[in-house]
């Protein structure tokens, strides 16, 4: 008899909100009509100004395993990790405020820890996509453990896949002295993923969609240009994460993969409000004059010192 069959541990499920009146309803009922039973759901109102808090209260008044905690609007990356802070279990799921989660995603997720060593593991599921519920599409990638690396996720991320955050299942002990980068309005997740993975945790793959991306006009992760601009005020938290050669490689990389993909645009670089900017535009100043693209480099430089 494994771990799980001996007891039921508790999940805390984290859902960050802002403005979701007419969707979260569904994110809870797909809380609520969870198989396994022995969880608590904590929910963080990033400062909705919309009737979002009056239909959490309604699930919390019939079911005392939600919780929330009503903030100013600081973001998500705030907002998760105020939700962290609060978290009693021993398994974490997240889930945002306008996806769902199928019925058996707990259950599964826990079925597939099969021994008694359960730290720094994760159990990641695939996923379908949808508008309407009723009309599952199909995911936008193929999740399959060969994805799941470090180093897989820094180069493939976004032009080869990524991993929605409910599909993942962790054990608490992978964000142990962890924070969101609550500077980042979006890619987030995505620096959260390469530190799990960074730490080459354990992988579980469940090749089952139990979890539900929702595609609607405003769901941010098809904003393209606030999308993009966030990824290059990731690079001060990757310089942290890369020696100096895996950070200029993967300069480099980005480069020649932006040439590719549009030799219009180029590479929009925003500024950085720290004192490291000077040094990262310079470093890529020397890159791009190795690959004989000074006129370039000339034109980065000036947008990152400004």
């Amino acid at each position: 008899m494994n771990k799980m069959e001996q007891i039921a541990p508790l999940v805390s499920i984290i859902i960050p909100s802002f403005n979701r009146e007419n969707l979260i309803k569904d994110t809870l009922e797909s809380v609520l009509l969870q198989s396994y039973s022995h969880w608590e759901c904590i929910i963080v109102d990033d400062g909705s100004t919309d009737n979002s808090v009056a239909v959490i209260r309604e699930f919390i008044k019939n079911d005392n395993r939600f919780s929330l905690y009503a903030l100013e609007h600081k973001g998500v990356s705030y907002a998760r990790n105020h939700a962290l802070s609060k978290i009693s279990g021993e398994f974490i799921q997240f889930v945002d405020s306008d996806d769902l989660l199928h019925e058996n995603k707990l259950k599964d997720s826990l079925a597939a820890l099969t021994t008694n060593e359960l730290e720094h593991k994760i159990v990641i599921s695939n996923f379908k996509m949808f508008r309407d519920i009723q009309n599952l599409e199909p995911p936008f990638c193929k999740l399959t453990p060969a994805e799941f690396t470090f180093e897989k996720v820094l180069y493939d991320w976004d032009f080869q896949f990524n991993i929605p955050i409910h599909c993942g299942f962790f054990h608490k002990s992978n964000f142990h002295n962890f924070q969101f980068q609550s500077e980042l309005g979006a890619k987030e997740d995505w620096i959260m993923w390469l530190r799990i993975f960074k730490n080459n945790p354990e992988v579980i793959f469940v090749d089952q969609p139990l979890a539900y991306y929702r595609y609607h006009d405003k769901n941010m992760t098809k904003d393209f240009a606030h999308m993009k601009s966030n990824f290059f005020y990731s690079f001060p938290i990757l310089k942290t994460m890369l020696s100096e050669n895996e950070f200029e490689a993967f300069l480099i990389f980005l480069i020649e993969k932006y040439q590719q993909q549009s030799r219009e645009s180029g590479i929009q670089l925003k500024k950085y409000k720290n004192s490291g900017a000077y040094k990262v535009g310079n470093k890529i100043k020397k890159i791009l004059s190795k690959l004989h693209l000074l006129g370039f480099a000339k034109w980065i430089l000036a947008k990152v010192k400004k």
